[in-house]
């Protein structure tokens, strides 16, 4: 009986093991089964499309679709379409809605879901994909039938991607009042065909030189290198539409004029350090901005202002994306954004202040700053000798730039953002110091006598030296009026290092101002104070300190303000405290020095009486820094003055010009300062 169940199960199993035989081969020849390699070669292609392996991708395509074009094609149309858009984040979803099997034609039909970003706006569709059964090396599986469709939506063979920007117009940088400050014109490139350029005679090409001030190596450099040869236009000059040499160059064969829009600074070198200028982006700074939307052509702020706002200024790019048919023509818009425009920045600024300012000193190397000592608002920045923007922008020859780079007055260079020696200037601080620490007071007296003096014998040969003897005892209002080098490093000594160091950078030394633009830290030493001579020497503004004219503007706001700094804005309508530093000295002491400061401006012997202002009162302290290595040696001299105006105190500056020795010293500045009050003061 056992045996007879055993023979039934072995014949049941084998039949079983036959029908399944049978089974599989019937499915894996059935329309379900084509219909999941279809699916299953699909999803491998949709994944491939994904990840942008393109290679993969055509080895999945139909052997119609590869006679159609080669590997290598295939891969480039998709990159340079994908790059020209700037697609990312790219997701393909192949769609699957219940079991599939071939069409009468053999073919499978798929849909998929295509999704990514560009430049303008996302890009979504769904679509289509026919799939045929063949077999290619010795294979036979399903493959991809490609058509254009597959790139963008109603795309045909023929038709062609094109994918444009829409260039921002630039923000304008503007004063207080509104005027430009940096905005916008249009000018005219000149440039030459060089095939037609070529034609013309040597005596022709000498004459265009002459007209736009280029001599003959840099025209010839101009048209050097392949890509100048096949070149049909090779900018030579940028020109303003004014321009009288634009009348003379039309006719002359192989010149081309195109207008353009540029970037253009009315108040010229005036303003050049504070606005600056914007250049063609460097390959460095190409690839820092890649990802803000940056290309090759475009400029981008260089210095200053322009540089330092140039994400507010430059706005945002637009573009359009669209198919174009075999004639160019446009057939369908896939995407578009406007541009967006840059923002106007409006400056606290008064440019006509500012241009006053410069045309005093404009012959000079100095600085100078300006404040409304009440509201902070920064009314100048000015640095001299300074340069035209424009120049940058409308393109140097080589020999203005060497020019410019060459001379030894440096005109490059941002003076009202770096240090100096603040000489005198810097007593009314000290004085400050010692009314508050109590080292003096107004009344107390110093014996002073000579022009020379030293604590005792352990300084060596070292003294300090002030101008004159005024054969009677010192104090604290005689000192600033006349400018007493000794009294101030007695006043130093007597405060003490550790409480001068303390109570002096309760001021701001040490610190960054507040404003968008860069300046130097104000310092009072390198590194420590050395010696008592050291200290004595900063009492009076020497030694090692050094400060930024906006920084001792903004100290002797303190002065009308009961003891605080005021805080700095150069941008209109940012939001801060009214104060950068508040008590720096305490009000009687601002009190106390604000009217000793006013004699120095009344008093007959004052050292700022020469800058007087008829009909308005001012409050000032002159200086001399002197700058030399060695004891003994005669120095370069920087001269110094600060004043602000006393009733309705709304103008503070300060000026500092170099090179003063031998030219009456601080002096030099009395004019210039009498005539920028003259004008701001109705």
């Amino acid at each position: 009986m056992r045996k007879t169940w055993i023979w039934f199960w072995t014949v049941f199993v084998v039949v079983l093991a036959g029908f399944g035989v049978v089974y599989w081969s019937l499915w894996q020849d059935s329309p379900q089964r084509e219909g999941e390699k279809a699916k299953e070669m699909f999803s491998a292609y949709t994944a491939h499309w994904q990840n942008g392996e393109f290679a993969e991708m055509y080895e999945q395509l139909s052997a119609k679709t590869k006679q159609q074009m080669t590997k290598e094609q295939f891969i480039l149309r998709y990159q340079n379409i994908y790059e020209g858009i700037e697609a990312s984040h790219v997701t393909v979803e192949p769609l699957y809605n219940g079991p599939l099997e071939p069409d009468d034609d053999g073919t499978i039909k798929l849909h998929y879901r295509f999704s990514m970003e560009t430049f303008v706006d996302p890009i979504a569709f769904t679509g289509k994909a026919t799939l045929v059964k063949e077999q290619q090396n010795s294979e036979e599986g399903w493959y991809v039938m490609w058509n254009p469709s597959f790139l963008l939506p109603d795309m045909q063979n023929g038709d062609k991607v094109r994918a444009s920007t829409v260039a921002p117009k630039r923000g304008e940088i503007v004063d207080r009042a509104g005027r430009p400050l940096a905005t916008n014109r249009v000018v005219v490139e000149v440039g030459v065909d060089p095939s037609e350029w070529s034609e013309l005679p040597q005596a022709g090409q000498s004459q265009v030189g002459d007209i736009l001030q280029l001599s003959s190596e840099e025209l010839a450099d101009f048209l050097k290198g392949s890509s100048a040869a096949k070149s049909t236009f090779i900018r030579i000059a940028t020109l303003v539409q004014d321009d009288t040499r634009l009348f003379q160059l039309p006719d002359t064969k192989g010149i081309v004029l195109r207008k353009k829009q540029v970037r253009y600074y009315p108040y010229k070198e005036a303003m050049a350090h504070l606005i600056g200028y914007t250049g063609a982006i460097s390959a460095e700074e190409l690839e820092k901005r890649k990802e803000q939307g940056y290309i090759s052509s475009d400029r981008i702020g260089k210095v200053g202002l322009e540089q330092i706002y140039e994400e507010r200024l430059r706005g945002s790019v637009g573009g359009r994306i669209s198919i174009l048919n075999a004639e160019g023509i446009e057939k369908k818009l896939i995407g578009e954004k406007p541009a967006k425009n840059g923002e106007t920045v409006k400056l606290t600024i008064d440019a006509e202040l500012q241009k006053e300012i410069y045309e005093q000193i404009k012959q000079e190397a100095g600085t100078t700053a300006a404040i409304h000592p009440k509201t902070g608002d920064i009314l100048a920045l000015v640095s001299t000798p300074a340069y035209d923007p424009n120049d940058f922008i409308l393109g140097m020859s080589t020999t203005q730039w060497n020019k410019l780079n060459t001379d030894p007055q440096k005109p490059l260079l941002n003076r009202f953002a770096h240090g100096y020696a603040p000489g005198s200037t810097f007593k009314p601080i000290t004085g400050a110091i010692g009314l508050d620490t109590g080292a003096i007071t107004t009344q107390a007296e110093r014996s002073i006598t000579g022009l020379h003096w030293q604590k005792d014998s352990s300084w060596g040969n070292y003294e300090v030296t002030r101008v004159s003897d005024y054969k009677s005892p010192v104090n604290l209002r005689k000192a600033l009026v006349y400018s007493d080098n000794i009294y101030f490093a007695q006043t130093a000594l007597a405060i003490g290092e550790e409480p001068f160091l303390q109570q002096a950078t309760e001021f701001g030394f040490g610190e960054a101002i507040p404003i968008p633009f860069p300046v130097e830290k104000s310092k009072l030493t390198n590194a420590e104070m050395r010696n008592e001579i050291q200290l004595a020497d900063s009492g009076y503004g020497q030694g090692e300190v050094t400060m930024t004219p906006l920084h001792l503007a903004l100290v002797y706001s303190a002065y009308v303000n009961d003891g605080s700094m005021v805080y700095p804005s150069l941008i209109q309508g940012e939001q801060h405290e009214p104060f950068w530093k508040q008590n720096v000295m305490t009000k009687e002491s601002a009190q106390i020095i604000g009217q000793d400061l006013l004699q120095v401006m009344e008093d007959p012997r004052g050292t700022g009486r020469g800058a007087r202002v008829f009909g308005h009162q001012l409050a000032g302290k002159t200086g001399t820094a002197e700058l030399k290595q060695k004891k003994g040696e005669l120095g370069r001299e920087n001269g110094w003055y600060a004043a602000i105006n006393v009733d309705d105190s709304r103008l503070l500056l300060v000026m500092m010009v170099e090179d003063v020795r031998g030219r009456g010293g601080s002096h030099v500045l009395d004019s210039k300062v009498k005539r920028i009050f003259s004008q701001a003061l109705p």
